[in-house]
């Protein structure tokens, strides 16, 4: 019984020591077996010589995708399409994640760190091919994400701009870059990078600039040249927050307060606001002529101005009396424009 005990001990130990020489393979870059040996002892207290790991990693190589560069001492890495290995198995609801992530969340992660997944999005689907319950494996055929505003072209980001930007914000360094304004004129700026934001098909950067403290909003697509400075470390400003800097309306542009907005909805149009409503305070009251009468208080900017237009003829804004004057002169010049 004791050699039985024995025996079942030492392939324990081995099994154990084989697996976590796997994991210490990287995925990018390579690993020499002295590293490797040294690991083993100082990481996971366990010694063994460098015949042993030499000899591991060759038995290894024939059931996993290792490789060896061949080198003295020799380098070992997973090979580049090489899936993921990682206990326990990838279960369906993971693999299906990874799919979703793949599909709807590239651009807002580095590139790094999307070619770090490549090898967890070939296991993810492989493992929802293979799946006994073939509908889950379908789901991401079946779910979309669609925005009702005029679809347009992203416009063309500079590959290695981009990997900059990312550097920059997860280091927290500051970079100079070269960028274009509105107007084609182009400054060089050293930039204090706070987040990115991605509305519809643009790339907002949140920044400072040169030393002052007012984040502004630089565009992905109008930047090049970008230098990152390691040794200048991002200086978040007092309160700065991204979400609260999203929630004051920096990007609805705002063109003044809070304001109370009155504005009769035609029939055709009321359902809609029924359904999706325009803000947690907003009063409707049908009229008997069966239009609807909006009474609610949102902060005025330049996306409210472009949701009234959309519904055309079919609303009338009664308050406040500067945004019905401002829709009154559009009117005019649209009727000048369409009855010449």
């Amino acid at each position: 019984m004791a050699k039985k005990s024995t025996d079942a001990e030492n392939s324990a130990k081995q099994l154990t020591r084989l697996l976590t020489v796997l994991r210490l393979v990287p995925r990018r870059g390579r690993i020499s077996t002295t590293e490797i040996m040294n690991r083993l002892k100082s990481e996971y207290n366990i010694e063994i010589d460098l015949r042993t790991v030499q000899r591991d990693l060759v038995d290894l190589s024939r059931t996993y995708p290792l490789i060896s560069d061949e080198k003295r001492p020799a380098g070992w890495s997973w090979s580049k399409d090489a899936q993921s290995f990682d206990l326990p198995i990838m279960d369906p609801l993971a693999a299906l994640t990874f799919r979703l992530v793949r599909d709807s969340m590239t651009r807002m992660l580095p590139r790094a760190a999307l070619n770090s997944l490549e090898a967890y999005f070939r296991t993810a689907d492989e493992r929802l091919k293979k799946m006994p319950d073939q509908r889950l494996s379908h789901w991401a055929e079946k779910v979309r994400v669609v925005s009702r505003s005029l679809t347009s072209e992203p416009p063309e980001v500079d590959g290695l701009v981009l990997d900059g930007l990312y550097e920059a914000l997860h280091h927290e360094v500051c970079f100079e870059v070269e960028y274009r304004k509105r107007y084609g004129k182009e400054r060089k700026y050293v930039v204090n990078p706070l987040g990115l934001v991605f509305v519809d098909n643009l790339i907002y950067l949140v920044a400072t600039l040169n030393n002052h403290e007012e984040p502004i909003q630089l565009l992905a697509h109008r930047m090049k040249s970008l230098t990152i400075l390691p040794d200048q470390p991002v200086v978040v400003p007092k309160g700065f927050k991204l979400q609260g800097y999203i929630d004051s309306g920096e990007f609805g542009y705002p063109l003044g307060g809070m304001i109370k907005l009155k504005a009769v909805f035609d029939k055709g149009a009321a359902p809609y606001l029924f359904e999706t409503k325009v803000a947690a305070n907003q009063k409707l009251t049908e009229n008997p002529d069966g239009k609807v009468l909006l009474e609610v208080t949102v902060r005025d900017d330049v996306q409210l101005h472009w949701w009234l237009k959309g519904f055309g003829e079919k609303v009338e804004v009664l308050e406040p009396a500067d945004l019905r004057e401002e829709f009154a002169e559009i009117a005019k010049k649209m009727s000048g424009k369409y009855c010449s």
